[in-house]
């Protein structure tokens, strides 16, 4: 599953979850995605993952400028996309299990 693109993307990560679910999973990301991409990414992927994703810039505007090429920017991008969505994987399974408890113990 690409949790990036979800993430900034989409409104849910699940088609079956509630909206105050979807709203769990998206908080939880918000606080521990930019405290993975400070520790997790080099520094060239930090920039050309934030560039692309917080500003919205293309890879060959990124590209120009840091004053590489745009194959080296999207090596950076999908590197930090895999680094990323490996680590947020046990944040959406702990978000997943969190929810089932709390809505057990809510009907109980």
């Amino acid at each position: 599953m690409d949790f990036i693109d979800l993430f900034y993307y989409s409104r849910d990560f699940d088609r079956s979850d509630t909206a105050c679910n979807a709203s769990a999973k998206r908080k939880a990301f918000s606080v521990v995605l930019p405290k993975m991409i400070e520790n997790k990414l080099t520094d060239k992927q930090s920039v050309c993952f934030r560039f692309k994703y917080l500003n919205n810039m293309t890879q060959c505007e990124i590209a120009e400028k840091l004053g590489i090429s745009q194959p080296t920017v999207s090596r950076h991008i999908n590197a930090a996309k895999d680094i990323l969505n490996d680590s947020l994987k046990y944040c959406y399974v702990a978000c997943e299990m969190a929810i089932r408890e709390v809505e057990q113990n809510y009907l109980n």
